[in-house]
């Protein structure tokens, strides 16, 4: 069975859905965001990190049962907080299948609760197959234009919205998710559209609002990509963090719109 790359594992997060939790980032993602605050997770190849004063290899491969015994050590924090396991990256679900699932079912025996952080830019089937493993999908929406969205990800978003639908009439629990992006998905017109395909469209618990930060620029530099090589835009086009103010119109504008669970973060 073909072992993923990990890139980190972040033990006591609460970040990542609900509880105490720990997340684990598997390297490889589908898209390329430009505003990709991870960009040690875009490839699926191990890479070379360097910070001032060392190093660091970002991807180690763990087999199913190192990396269950190693998930399992906490359980005690996840009885008593409602916590789990989240799979994050990168993109979990585009890893090796029977390696997914052969974790997710792991859990699921031992009673662990998982959620998986997904981009949706995956076969439909992949969604069918881990559904039953699954509590909580961390979904992010970033553009419903698919102009905008295959601008700034590399990608269209045909895919990612019809498996929004899919896990929705399937019964998921779904956090939509949405990370912030001034002069993408900021604006009153694109939000707008986000939120009137979220309403009527998926079933959701949960709205997290991102707010976008420039922590990725630096990575970048780290992996050694200087800002002029960065994909889809040049850097005239990077961007600026919204103001607390402007994250707050957003959440009221979701909440205006019926959905009850908004939040800033998480």
């Amino acid at each position: 069975m073909p072992q993923p790359l990990i890139f980190n594992i972040q033990k006591f997060s609460i970040h990542d859905g609900s509880g105490i939790r720990t997340t684990v980032f598997f390297k490889g993602c589908p898209l390329r965001c430009t505003w990709c605050h991870n960009p040690e997770s875009q490839s699926f190849e191990a890479e070379q990190i360097q910070y001032p004063d060392r190093c660091e290899t970002a991807g180690k491969a763990y087999s199913v049962e190192a990396l269950c015994t190693l998930l399992m050590r906490d359980g005690i924090f996840y009885d008593n907080s409602g916590g789990g396991i989240t799979l994050s990256g990168g993109e979990p679900m585009a890893q090796d299948e029977p390696y997914l699932l052969a974790v997710l079912k792991h859990l699921a025996r031992r009673g662990i609760r998982a959620a998986i952080d997904t981009c949706g830019h995956v076969p439909t089937g992949r969604f069918q197959a881990v559904l039953p493993y699954v509590d909580t999908f961390l979904y992010d929406i970033k553009a419903v234009d698919e102009a905008l969205h295959e601008r700034y990800t590399g990608v269209s978003n045909h895919l990612i919205l019809d498996n929004a639908r899919f896990l929705s009439e399937n019964g998921a629990q779904i956090n939509i998710r949405v990370p912030v992006i001034p002069g993408i998905n900021a604006d009153d017109a694109e939000m707008g559209r986000i939120i009137r395909f979220v309403r009527e469209n998926v079933r959701t618990a949960q709205i997290n609002l991102l707010p976008y930060h420039k922590m990725g620029q630096h990575k970048r530099v780290q992996l050694g990509e200087p800002l002029n090589d960065m994909p889809i835009v040049q850097p005239d086009s990077l961007f600026d963090e919204p103001s607390p103010q402007a994250m707050q119109a957003i959440a009221s504008a979701w909440q205006a719109a019926g959905f009850e669970d908004v939040r800033i973060g998480g």
